[in-house]
């Protein structure tokens, strides 16, 4: 799997799990934690040209795995809003693909695309069709935490409806999509050890 400028981030850790919670704890292990996996994902972007950094972004965004999505979208959170414009369209895209991150992909969004609100309205008026490549059973449960296409696109209306309206809208069906984004987003502005736009 070729991962650009970001092959080095994991270095035999899953450095991306950290990300899913974005919470610091006393219990985390010393070989990976947020803080480690927030200062690796620095050292990339500080050493690369931002228009390396992005166009690697999208050798992330290809795969159908949310390991990759989920740093993906951290990266996008730490690059300024005028140097992410050009790329928020791979974000969308990769909802549009299907992700098990979703939520964590559109909380990164509406921070940085000044057309965020726009874009999810007109996806909350007219619904998403999320277009999954094919895979097998057992990849598909790897890379999409085996949600279906229906219960993807239900999750990608409550996170909107959050981040537009305030609403968290939880069913059965929507695989906690409001609640994930509302914690995703207050974890971020909570941070002591992350800054949005720096990049």
């Amino acid at each position: 799997m070729e991962l650009g400028i970001y092959r080095n981030f994991w270095d035999g850790q899953p450095n991306h799990l950290p990300f899913l919670s974005f919470r610091s704890s006393s219990d985390e292990p010393k070989e990976f934690n947020l803080k480690l996996s927030i200062t690796k994902l620095e050292a990339i972007l500080r050493k690369n040209p931002v228009s390396i950094v992005k166009k690697d972004l999208q050798l992330l965004l290809n795969d159908e795995n949310w390991r990759l999505h989920i740093v993906a979208s951290i990266v996008l959170l730490m690059l300024k809003k005028e140097n992410s414009q050009d790329i928020s369209d791979l974000f969308w895209q990769r909802i549009e693909k299907g992700s098990w991150v979703s939520p964590q992909i559109l909380v990164s969004l509406s921070y940085s695309d000044f057309n965020f609100e726009n874009r999810s309205k007109q996806i909350l008026n007219d619904g998403i069709n999320i277009n999954y490549a094919a895979l097998s059973p057992i990849e598909h449960h790897s890379a999409r935490g085996g949600t279906t296409k229906r219960m993807a696109g239900k999750k990608v209306l409550a996170a909107i409806d959050y981040l537009v309206n305030g609403i968290v809208n939880d069913t059965p069906e929507t695989d906690c999509g409001g609640s994930i984004c509302k914690s995703w987003k207050e974890s971020i502005d909570n941070q002591n050890n992350f800054k949005t736009g720096q990049f």
